[in-house]
């Protein structure tokens, strides 16, 4: 039975013969001695997903590229929640969220699932564009990282140099002449904290991805 224009209509409808992949009581799919997915024959009724490279044109590479770093920088914003969750996952019993943050290991793990990856789709032109998207992922969330305002990072010498510069500009515009550079060791603590901190969010991730890694398939 199904509605049609507010009307409750019976039709009849013959299931598709198709060849369907078999999953283990884990419900992975079992490939046979030649790596290839065991496949028999089920019937099938609906609508089936379908993947197909889609052409861009070259004008979208800057919304693309605009979209990936903001993208990345709200992440940012929100790491230490989701190194909270990181810690229950590896740490506890929670589950770990495929959409979670990862370290070296956890790259390598997707890289390798990326390289291994078989079935329809997984063709070698898909691969090899996922491993490049992979690593110009890791190269955005490098470059935006580094551009936090914290010292030892690059974004924090940055935001040392404007300071100075500012303070210049204030000291000229009041007539007190050229101001002596500022003194960067009053920051040493802090910048003793802020790698204590990113070496704790290290050995955290490389944990979490040895006990409960993150993967493609979620």
């Amino acid at each position: 039975m199904l509605e049609r224009a507010g009307a409750q209509l019976a039709v009849t409808v013959t299931p598709l013969l198709t060849e369907r992949p078999v999953f283990d009581a884990r419900g992975n799919p079992v490939l046979d001695k030649a790596g290839t997915f065991v496949t028999e024959p089920a019937g099938f009724l609906g609508v089936g997903p379908s993947v197909a490279p889609v052409r861009q044109p070259i004008g979208a590479v800057p919304s693309q590229t605009w979209q990936a770093v903001s993208g990345t920088a709200g992440i940012i914003v929100g790491l230490p929640a989701r190194l909270v969750d990181v810690a229950r996952a590896a740490f506890g019993n929670a589950p770990r969220d495929p959409n979670s943050v990862v370290g070296l290991v956890g790259v390598g793990r997707l890289a390798g699932e990326i390289a291994a990856a078989h079935g329809p789709g997984a063709t070698l032109a898909a691969r090899i564009a996922g491993m490049l998207g992979l690593i110009a992922s890791l190269n955005i969330a490098l470059f935006v990282f580094n551009l936090v305002p914290l010292v030892p990072l690059d974004g924090g010498h940055v935001a040392g140099a404007l300071w100075e510069g500012a303070r210049r500009q204030v000291s000229r515009l009041r007539g007190r002449g050229r101001t002596g550079p500022a003194d960067v060791a009053r920051l040493m603590p802090l910048v003793y904290a802020v790698s204590a901190v990113l070496v704790v969010m290290t050995v955290l991730l490389i944990y979490a991805d040895v006990v409960n890694p993150a993967t493609l398939g979620g």
